[in-house]
């Protein structure tokens, strides 16, 4: 069975929050576009929520930064897959995304990477946990 999905556009700073249900890849790609270099977010959930496993992927960004969650829900647990760079390990950075302070390991300025794990989730309704673990 092919997902349903709706997805959310927002830019801080500029009153901008758009949503579409049943949207093409197009329009998910044009929001992530829109996204690029600004401050803001894109949210994929897939409608009507599952019971178990991927419900949504977001990403948010601010700087040039990006973040990457897909919240997963099991049979007892709600669950936050992000992305996390290995080989950053033993730096301590903090990073500011909208007054928040994340580890740098947990972003990424790869902004293709994005948009390839947007792709994945639109077309698969998961993200491999090699990239989002």
């Amino acid at each position: 069975m092919k997902n349903e999905f709706e997805v959310d556009f927002y830019l801080y700073g500029r009153n901008s929050f758009t949503r579409v249900r049943t949207p093409k890849w197009s329009d998910v790609e044009e929001f992530l576009m829109k996204l690029k270099g600004g401050s803001g977010g894109v949210r994929l959930r897939i409608a009507p929520e599952p019971d178990i496993g991927p419900m949504n992927l977001d990403v948010s960004t601010d700087d040039g930064f990006y973040l990457l969650t897909l919240l997963e829900c099991s049979e007892s647990d709600l669950t936050v897959r992000s992305y996390w760079d290995k080989s950053k390990t033993g730096k301590n950075k903090k990073i500011q995304i909208y007054g928040d302070y994340w580890p740098e390991q947990q972003l990424t300025n790869d902004f293709d990477l994005v948009v390839r794990v947007f792709k994945e989730f639109f077309d698969t309704g998961n993200v491999s946990a090699d990239v989002l673990n």
